[in-house]
């Protein structure tokens, strides 16, 4: 029992040491050549007479770092969409369940925003699809000021 036990906790480990251990050579450089008999050989040192051929082993590839990150910023983008969809569907179960404590605080933000839109001489937006902060342009600013405006006619 007590072997059983030793055995179960040991063969694992024993596999990862040796996957550890062969994970280096496959680094190596690999030559391939021909000897006198006509006997391929391949090994990590070239022969002393020369003819032999580097051969390619499959290693990491050279742009696996692009890729790492392009997958990273997929996962991240994927990550930022799924809590704005979450966000707008209990902004709108809160609509839904309290509209006019909804609709004031609306209005109130909207004050705020064209306050800012008004006053402040650099305003910045954060970019619905890379969440990074945007100095947003005259005419922009110009668009805001008049959609804000609309929505506090409502309010």
């Amino acid at each position: 029992m007590i072997r059983t036990s030793i055995a179960r906790t040991l063969t694992p480990l024993l596999a990862l040491a040796l996957l550890g251990s062969a994970a280096p050579a496959m680094a190596d450089k690999y030559y391939k050549w021909v000897d006198d008999n006509g006997v391929t050989h391949y090994g990590t040192a070239p022969p002393e007479d020369g003819g032999s051929e580097a051969v390619r082993t499959y290693g990491p590839s050279s742009d696996q770092g692009k890729e790492i990150k392009a997958l990273q910023e997929q996962r991240e983008a994927a990550a930022r969409a799924r809590e704005q969809a979450e966000e707008r569907a209990r902004e709108a179960e809160r609509a839904a369940e309290e509209p006019e404590a909804v609709a004031k605080e609306r209005c109130e933000e909207h004050r705020a925003n064209l306050e800012i839109l008004e006053n402040k001489p650099v305003v910045r937006v954060e970019n619905p699809q890379t969440g990074e902060m945007e100095v947003i342009d005259q005419a922009r600013r110009d668009e805001m000021i008049e959609t804000t405006r609309a929505a506090l006619e409502n309010c």
